[in-house]
C-alpha cells in the first residue's frame, strides 16, 4: 500500500486511458502533415518529417516555404492544428498529474483503499494499549482500520507504515466511523483511555451496526456496568487484564475449543489442517482426571514455520520428546485447543476436516463432557490424590543417601526431581517414585561402579546451581510431610517448599554455587584457570563474545582439576587449536568468560576475590547488555596469528 503521508516522495500514476485520446490526436496530426509535405510540398520523407514537425511546433526556420496558394493552405491549416492540439494534450497532462497529486495528498487514495477493506476490525484509539492489541491482531493476519483522534499519531506514526491503514478523527462522530467501514468489519475494539469517550463510542457503533461484536476498554472497574449497558459484549479492565485478553475478547465469536485424541507423531497433520486454512493454533490443555482444571500451555502458532521450527527442536532433543510423549500417554492422547479463525465457516471446515482425520472427538465440550470423552475412548484411571508438598534443596551427590532416608524413614515418596540449568527456561525433570529403601541401595551402588555414571550425575549437580533441585513428594499425610520438611531444614538441605519458579531463580542467585566471571588476559595464559582450580573451583565452559556481531562461541570445558588443566593444555599446543584459540582471542580483544563452580558460595568469594587482585577479573554474572558494552569499548587486539 502506498504512504499517504504528504511528507514522502510522491510519484504519481496518470491512467493511460486519460491521455489515450491526445496521444492519438497529436500522432494523427503528425501523420496529416507528413502525407501533406509529400504531395503537396513535393518533399522527400525526410525533409516531410522535419518541416511537418517544425511547423506544428510553430517553430518555422524559413528554409522551406510553401509557394503555390495550396501549399500555403496547407501550412496554416497545420500550423492552426498544431498549436491548438499540443496546447490542449500539454493542458490535459499536467490537469491530470496535478489532480493525481492533490488524490495522494488529501488522502483520497488512502479512503479508498479503506473503503476496499472488509471483515476487518475497527480499533478506536492508538495508545497504549490500543498499540498493543493492534500488535496482537496483525500477529495473528488480522485486517485493521485504526481511528486515532490525534492527527498527529496518524501522519507522523501510523501513515509511515505502508501496512497499517488509519483515520484522523473522533470515533464518537458517526462519520468517521462509517468511513472505517464499520457496516462491514467483523468487529469494533475501542482502547482509548477515556471511559466517556468509550461509552459514547459503543452507542454509536452500536446504533450504526446493531449486530457487530463490540469490545471496549474500562479504564475504571465501577464504568464496566455502564459501559456493558451502553452495548459492548466484552468489556475489558486493563487493571486486570492486559492486550491479549482483549484480543480473545474481541475473536470470541470466531474462537472455538476442539478436543481431540491422537499421538505425538500426529501433531504436524494435525496443525497443518488448522494452519492452512489461516487459522491459529492459540493454546493447548491437557486435561487430568486428578484436576478439576485442565493443564493449559499458550501456544500462538499460526504458520508453518513456526511449526517446523518445534517439531525439529523435538528431533534434536530427544529427551523433551519423550517427555512430551509421556505427556500424551498419561492422558491417553486426549487434549484440547482452542484455536482462532477469520469466521466461523472456516472453523466448522477445520472440524470437518479433523473429523475425517479421526482425531475430532467434539467441538466446545464442557469440562464434564470432556471427562465422559476421556473415559470412553481414553484409558485414564481415576486415583486418590495423597498429600504432597514440593522441596526445593541443595546438597552435593554424596549427600543424596541421607536426603532420601529422611523422606523415606517418614512413609513419604520422592515422586520426582527437577534440574535448574542455564540457559533453559523451564526445568529439567526426571519421575523417581522412589518408596523403598532398598531401591535407593541398588541406585547407590550402581553409581559407585560406573564411573562414568557418577561423574555425569556430579556435572548435572554442578550445572544446576551447584546442587539446588527441586522434588516432588507425597506422603500418608500432612503430619508426615511437616516432619520430613523439618529434618531437611536441620540438615541444611532444605532452602524452601512451594515455591514458585520466580523464587527457585531467586534462591539460585542467593545461595548458588555457579557464577559467570568476565576475564581478560592474553591469549594462552592459564594463570585464571590455575586461580579457580587451585581454590576448590570447576570450569564448566569458555565463552568468546565477537563485537559488531553480537554473537558468543562457547567451548565445552568442565575443568575439574589439575588433569583436566593439562589435558587442556596439550590441546592448545597443537598447532590448528592455537591459531583457532588465538584468533578467536583476537577477534573478542582478549576478553572471555567462564561458568565457575565451586562446593560453596565462600569458595565462590575466594575465587572472585583471587582472580580480582590478579587484574584479570572484570566483573562478575554481569548482564548481558553491560557485557557487550565492555567488550565493545575495549581495546582492539593486534593481529598477529603465525
Amino acid at each position: 500500500m502506498q504512504s499517504p503521508n504528504p511528507s514522502l516522495p510522491i510519484v504519481p500514476s496518470i491512467p493511460f486511458s486519460v491521455i489515450k485520446y491526445p496521444i492519438i490526436a497529436v500522432a494523427g496530426l503528425l501523420t496529416y502533415g507528413i502525407i501533406g509535405s509529400l504531395l503537396i510540398m513535393h518533399l522527400d520523407i525526410i525533409n516531410a518529417t522535419y518541416f511537418t514537425i517544425i511547423t506544428t511546433a510553430t517553430v518555422g526556420y524559413g528554409d522551406i516555404s510553401p509557394q503555390t496558394p495550396l501549399q500555403k493552405f496547407f501550412v496554416v491549416t497545420l500550423v492552426l492544428g498544431g498549436a491548438s492540439l499540443i496546447a490542449y494534450a500539454f493542458t490535459l497532462i499536467i490537469m491530470v498529474v496535478s489532480m493525481t497529486v492533490e488524490d495522494i495528498t488529501s488522502g483520497a487514495r488512502h479512503r479508498r483503499m479503506i473503503r476496499s477493506v472488509k471483515n476487518h476490525f475497527v480499533l478506536c484509539g492508538y495508545g497504549r494499549v490500543g498499540s498493543a492489541v493492534h500488535k496482537e491482531l496483525l500477529k495473528r493476519n488480522y485486517k485493521v482500520i485504526i481511528v486515532e483522534k490525534d492527527p498527529a499519531i496518524v501522519e507522523k506514526e501510523l501513515w509511515d507504515d505502508s501496512n497499517i491503514l488509519a483515520i484522523p478523527g473522533d470515533a464518537t462522530d458517526e462519520n468517521v466511523m462509517r468511513e472505517a467501514g464499520i457496516e462491514r468489519a467483523r468487529g469494533v475494539i475501542i482502547t482509548t483511555g477515556d471511559d466517556v469517550d468509550n461509552l459514547f463510542i459503543t452507542l454509536t457503533a452500536r446504533e450504526i451496526h446493531p449486530d457487530i461484536w463490540i469490545v471496549t476498554r474500562a479504564s475504571k472497574k465501577v464504568n464496566i456496568k455502564r459501559l456493558y449497558r451502553s452495548g459492548a459484549n466484552q468489556v475489558i479492565s486493563p487493571e486486570s487484564s492486559g492486550a491479549e485478553d482483549i484480543y480473545f475478547a474481541a475473536i470470541q465469536p470466531t474462537i472455538m475449543k476442539i478436543t481431540e485424541m491422537h499421538d505425538v507423531a500426529d501433531i504436524r497433520r494435525e496443525s497443518e489442517i488448522i494452519l492452512k486454512h489461516g487459522c491459529t493454533l492459540e493454546n493447548i490443555e491437557y486435561h487430568l482426571p486428578e484436576f478439576k482444571e485442565p493443564l493449559a500451555r499458550k501456544i500462538g502458532i499460526t504458520e508453518i514455520e513456526q511449526l517446523n521450527r518445534f517439531l525439529g527442536s523435538l528431533e534434536k532433543d530427544p529427551h523433551r520428546k519423550k517427555s512430551l510423549e509421556r505427556i500424551y500417554e498419561s492422558v491417553s492422547g486426549i487434549h484440547s485447543h482452542w484455536i482462532s479463525g477469520p469466521d466461523k465457516e472456516t472453523l466448522e471446515k477445520v472440524a470437518d476436516e479433523l473429523k475425517k482425520e479421526g482425531f475430532l472427538l467434539g467441538v466446545d465440550l464442557s469440562e464434564d463432557e470432556i471427562k465422559e470423552v476421556a473415559h470412553k475412548y481414553g484409558r485414564l484411571v481415576e486415583v486418590v490424590i495423597k498429600p504432597e508438598i514440593r522441596i526445593t534443596e541443595i546438597h552435593d551427590v554424596r549427600d543424596i543417601q541421607a536426603e532420601a532416608e529422611i523422606i523415606l524413614k517418614n512413609g513419604c515418596v520422592l515422586e520426582d526431581i527437577e534440574y535448574y540449568l542455564q540457559g533453559f527456561h523451564e526445568p529439567l525433570k526426571r519421575k523417581i517414585h522412589l518408596q523403598d529403601i532398598s531401591e535407593m541401595e541398588r541406585f547407590l551402588k550402581r553409581l559407585s561402579e560406573d564411573s562414568a555414571r557418577m561423574d555425569a550425575l556430579e556435572r548435572l549437580y554442578t550445572l544446576s546451581g551447584g546442587g539446588i533441585h527441586s522434588h516432588r513428594i507425597t506422603g500418608p499425610d500432612t503430619k508426615s510431610l511437616a516432619q520430613v520438611e523439618k529434618e531437611l531444614k536441620k540438615k541444611g538441605f532444605l532452602l524452601g517448599v512451594n515455591l514458585s519458579e520466580e523464587e527457585i531463580f531467586e534462591k539460585i542467585k542467593e545461595y548458588g554455587r555457579v557464577s559467570e566471571m568476565l576475564l581478560h588476559h592474553a591469549p594462552g595464559s592459564i594463570d585464571d584457570k590455575t586461580i579457580i582450580l587451585k581454590h576448590g573451583g570447576r570450569i564448566l565452559d569458555s565463552k568468546h563474545y565477537l563485537p559488531g556481531l553480537e554473537q558468543v562461541v562457547t567451548r565445552k570445558l568442565y575443568l575439574k582439576d589439575y588433569d583436566d588443566l593439562k589435558r587442556c593444555e596439550e590441546e592448545y599446543k597443537k598447532p590448528d587449536a592455537r591459531r583457532s584459540l588465538d584468533t578467536l582471542s583476537q577477534i573478542s580483544r582478549n576478553i572471555h568468560s567462564h561458568t565457575v563452580s565451586a562446593g560453596d558460595v565462600k569458595t565462590i568469594k575466594k575465587i572472585i576475590k583471587a582472580l580480582d587482585e590478579s587484574g584479570q577479573l572484570l566483573g562478575v554474572d554481569l548482564p548481558e547488555k553491560e557485557i557487550w558494552t565492555i567488550v565493545e569499548n575495549a581495546e582492539p587486539a593486534g593481529f598477529c596469528v603465525e
